[in-house]
């Protein structure tokens, strides 16, 4: 009996052992296989990235905004990224940083600042292609990385014939509140503008400075004309009353478009010392100018310029009468006014005088201002 409990305990022993056996054997296979399937995981996505470039953007981006969001058991740092100091990895950080709000826009600044990736931005100056330059230049100013400054100085300077160049390196100046740079790059005329007039009121809305300081320094010294321009507009836009003197001047300017941005500021400053030579260009030859008048006229009262107001909404050009039609619809008294332009027997100002009446009602009914 004994020697029967002694085999049976035997027995359990090495199933017991034969178990434990499987059960490792089995733990080692799953890690293995479980390896295996991240290992070949990732050399899917490696593959994948090298086909298409949105897919390897994409990773760019995905690990980029877990460091930014701070996710747990991702990679912690930027220097963890691999393929992130390249052409494309300055892209996607661009990209990145265009749609960050403030508190993430920080975490990405800490990243890039590190020695590890500002080595790597350096090096672009100096070795890098003309994109990834340009690149370089935009994060600096949507990161407000002021110590690039003399870099971007200098690209401008070398790249003078490049736009894309010249409106990038703008735009980093004016995100970054350069003024002394950004007054300094205007008043050369070695530089020759390559920029659009929309373009530079574009880049002047984004100046983090005093704006106001700016269009006093440049209104009259800037070297190109389409940024004299855009100081005299965003003088008026921004109801920069102290510059209305500035402006005076340019009423008189032998450029038509000069004399047209001068005559809507003074108009939407009221400014009174301007009134009769803007009163008198009510009979310019050009419509353009006209048109302008049309409205800046309003801004120093309805009542009080209505006979002009009268005379324009019968004017042949179209623009010139649907300004002053709505210029008119602003008098105290829109029924006596329709009566005077009813009056003047020119069905076309009629038309465009009622016409301005019934889109105004039609706002009120809708609750539009």
């Amino acid at each position: 009996m004994t020697l029967i409990q002694t085999v049976i305990n035997l027995l359990i022993s090495i199933m017991g052992s034969v178990l434990v056996l499987f059960t490792v054997l089995l733990l080692v296979l799953h890690l293995t296989n479980s390896f295996k399937s991240k290992r070949i995981q990732a050399m899917r996505e490696q593959l994948i990235c090298l086909i298409s470039g949105e897919a390897a953007a994409n990773r760019l981006r995905n690990k980029l905004l877990a460091i930014i969001r701070q996710e747990e058991g991702c990679v912690r740092s930027i220097s963890e990224i691999r393929g992130i100091r390249s052409l494309r990895g300055l892209l996607v950080i661009s990209e990145t940083a265009d749609e960050l709000k403030a508190d993430d826009l920080s975490v990405l600044r800490r990243e890039i600042s590190g020695a590890w990736y500002s080595k790597y931005l350096s090096a672009q100056f100096n070795y890098g292609s003309v994109d990834s330059v340009i690149l370089v230049i935009k994060l600096a100013g949507t990161l407000g990385l002021r110590h690039y400054l003399p870099d971007i100085i200098q690209q401008i300077y070398v790249h003078r014939t490049n736009p894309h160049m010249q409106n990038i390196g703008m735009l980093s100046l004016c995100l970054l509140g350069a003024e002394a740079e950004l007054v300094s790059i205007c008043r050369d005329s070695s530089i020759a503008s390559l920029l659009s007039f929309r373009t530079l009121e574009e880049l002047f809305t984004v100046y983090r400075g005093d704006r106001e300081k700016l269009c006093k320094r440049l209104i009259d010294t800037a070297a190109d004309p389409y940024i004299r321009r855009t100081c005299v507009k965003a003088i008026g836009q921004n109801c920069y009353s102290s510059l209305a003197e500035m402006v005076l001047p340019l009423l008189y300017s032998p450029q038509l478009n000069m004399q047209i941005d001068a005559t809507r500021t003074l108009g939407q400053l009221a400014y009174e010392p301007a009134y009769e030579r803007i009163l008198a260009m009510a009979k310019h030859e050009r419509w353009e100018l006209r048109a302008i008048v049309a409205t800046a006229l309003v801004n120093f009262g309805a009542d009080q310029n209505e006979d002009t107001l009268l005379d324009l909404v019968c004017d042949r050009e179209w623009w010139v009468r649907f300004r002053a039609a709505e210029s008119l619809a602003q008098c105290s008294d829109v029924f006596a006014v329709l009566g005077r332009v009813t009056a003047r027997n020119d069905k076309y100002a009629l038309e465009m005088f009622r016409f301005t009446l019934d889109k105004i009602a039609l706002r009120a009914r809708k609750g539009v201002a």
